[in-house]
């Protein structure tokens, strides 16, 4: 008999950050490694991937990686689990394509090519006990997959991204029969996304574009600039079969969207011949043109706001250029969508944009869930990728589709459900969990404490005291230097002022005293710190700010300094600088 579990690293109560875990007797199977965007108060922060201790703890028990599709959601999270940890990637060849690039960017020395394993639609992975099969789902990538186990106990089913659409004949076509196969013999339970459970109906047609655009790309003499995410693969389609039949050329300005518009599974599909495409300066000297804009997340938007505003060395929108962003935003950008709505609006050109009242993105609806659920006949049903609101919808089309209500279970992060032939429960014990933040330095480098720095300079400013003391005797010898950005501005009359510089040369005095009474307990350290406290204080009473402030004290040996009596405090010693700074002395 199989011992069972299945828990999230991430994805559940949140957009994004898609990791599950299927535990089967103590071999790990990865279920999708994504990342989700944060929220613009995170300062300085690009990304945001689950936290990797517990995968990292267990590394020696792990098999593969499943991907179901190339969306960042699904697979951003890769090229971080590959730097540490030497294990295989099963996923389709667009995947794969993705998964290298994001690698060779982020120059990622110790992954190997042979950790990308494209599989095929039907085929069926052998780990011992655990037989692991492939179908084929419809999705915003061509061929999505999802996966079965097959155990001792059972078949557990992860369904990835998906949608049903049965007239889809092409690359993005779902196996129905094949899933129809795999539940004829049985289904213990099904894990699927329930992202946009609440959204009434199936997802076809509204899934597509091209009602949207087709009137716009007929127009004569007319440039036009698309914005897209780089996952959108299914609008790519749309966009250069309208592209070919109104005889328009296409450039793309994105690398991976490139890369993927040049792949053989694209090329056989959408036709695309090399007399089609055209360089970003072509496109700018034709009449009628396409250019693709593409990117992840916040990257689209960067080069959208870069081109508005007049920043890009190539690419210009004119008079009667037409821009259409084409994709809803998506989770965590939702400000910047409408910050770069503004921006462009600024611009000379016309512009479309498509929202997600006009445009569903690929995910199951209500309706969805519930043929899905009804074809494969789960015993056990876990939604997963969603907030609590959309699993509870997704419960209810699952109960509708014939499950009993209690074998439906909504996970928390880190919880863990036990999966046997005779019940599902939700253990007591928890896995470790968490967020970790990644900037354009990389990984691990943005903690708790980096980011509650940012937040403070953002909000409360920064001060910066500087002093220089005799090295033999600990005694001031200089003017005290205070610099203040983004704290407040003081004028030369405010008393504040004074109380900060008697305060700074109180405790420096109080230090020499220590000098001289046991040189070996003193420590300029510990003085530093009291400065910055008692300043820190001094200025939350003023202001209610509570500026970071950084305090240098340089020692100084006393040769060739002629010292100059400090008597009392000189209203001429201040002055501002740029009106945020000053300086005094006594």
């Amino acid at each position: 008999m199989s011992k069972i579990k299945f828990m999230a690293l991430g994805g559940q109560d949140e957009r994004g950050k898609n990791l599950f875990v299927l535990d089967i007797d103590d071999n790990l199977f990865i279920l999708d490694a994504g990342v989700k965007y944060p929220d613009k108060g995170i300062l300085g922060v690009d990304i945001v991937t689950p936290k990797l201790d517990y995968l990292k703890n267990n590394k020696q028990k792990i098999k593969g990686i499943f991907l179901t599709n190339s969306a960042s959601y699904n697979m951003g999270s890769v090229p971080y689990i590959l730097k540490t940890m030497d294990i295989p990637v099963y996923c389709n060849e667009i995947t794969q394509l993705v998964g290298k690039i994001k690698i060779s960017r982020m120059r990622i020395k110790n992954t190997k090519d042979q950790n990308f394993v494209v599989v095929k639609d039907k085929q069926i992975l052998d780990f011992g006990k655990v037989k692991v099969e492939v179908f084929r789902t419809t999705s915003a990538s061509p061929q999505s997959y999802g996966y079965a186990f097959h155990t001792e106990e059972g078949t557990i089913v992860y369904a990835g991204d998906y949608i049903i659409d049965g007239k889809e004949q092409s690359y993005f076509s779902t196996d129905f029969n094949h899933i129809n196969e795999i539940g004829k013999k049985g289904v213990l339970a099904l894990i699927a996304d329930s992202e946009y459970a609440s959204r009434s109906g199936f997802t076809v047609p509204n899934h597509k574009i091209e009602n949207f655009i087709s009137t716009s790309f007929k127009e004569k003499k007319t440039k036009i600039a698309i914005g897209i995410f780089e996952e959108d693969i299914f609008k790519l389609g749309e966009i250069c079969m309208a592209a070919k039949e109104n005889n328009r050329k296409i450039a793309v300005y994105g690398r991976t969207m490139t890369e993927i518009l040049k792949s053989n599974l694209i090329n056989e599909n959408l036709q695309i011949l090399p007399e089609d495409i055209i360089t970003v300066d072509e496109y700018m000297k034709s009449e009628n043109g396409l250019l693709i804009i593409s990117g992840t997340g916040d990257v689209l938007y960067s080069k959208l706001a870069k081109i508005a505003t007049g920043n890009d060395e190539v690419v210009e929108f004119a008079e009667k250029d037409l821009i259409i962003l084409a994709t809803p935003p998506a989770p965590g950008v939702e400000k910047r969508h409408a910050q770069i709505l503004d921006e462009l609006a600024r611009t000379d050109a016309r512009l479309i944009a498509l929202s997600d009242r006009n445009i569903w993105s690929m995910h199951a609806s209500y309706e969805d869930i519930k043929v899905f659920t009804s074809m494969l006949n789960p015993k056990y049903f876990i939604p997963v990728k969603a907030l609590f609101k959309d699993s509870l919808k997704a419960e209810k089309a699952a109960i509708e589709a014939g499950v009993n209500e209690r074998n439906v279970v909504i996970l928390d992060n880190g919880q863990v459900a036990n999966i046997s032939k005779n019940s599902i429960s939700i253990a007591d014990k928890k896995v470790d969990i968490g967020n970790s933040y990644v900037d354009q330095a990389g990984v691990g480098d943005v903690g708790a404490i980096v980011l509650n720095e940012r937040k403070l300079l953002a909000t409360d400013g920064v001060m910066i005291i500087g002093a220089t003391i005799d090295s033999r005797n600990k005694e001031l010898i200089s003017m005290i230097d205070t610099q203040m950005r983004g704290v407040l501005y003081i004028k030369e009359e405010n008393p504040i002022f004074r109380i900060i510089q008697k305060e700074i040369e109180s405790l420096l005095e109080q230090g020499q005293s220590q000098f001289k009474e046991n040189p070996n307990k003193y420590d300029i350290n510990e003085i530093k710190k009291d400065i910055a406290t008692r300043v820190r204080t001094l200025i939350k009473q003023e202001s209610g700010k509570q500026p970071i402030v950084l305090v240098i004290v340089n020692e100084y040996d006393g040769k060739d300094y002629v010292f100059k009596p400090r008597n009392n405090l000189n209203r001429n010693n201040y002055r501002n600088n740029n009106n945020n700074s000053k300086k005094g002395s006594k």
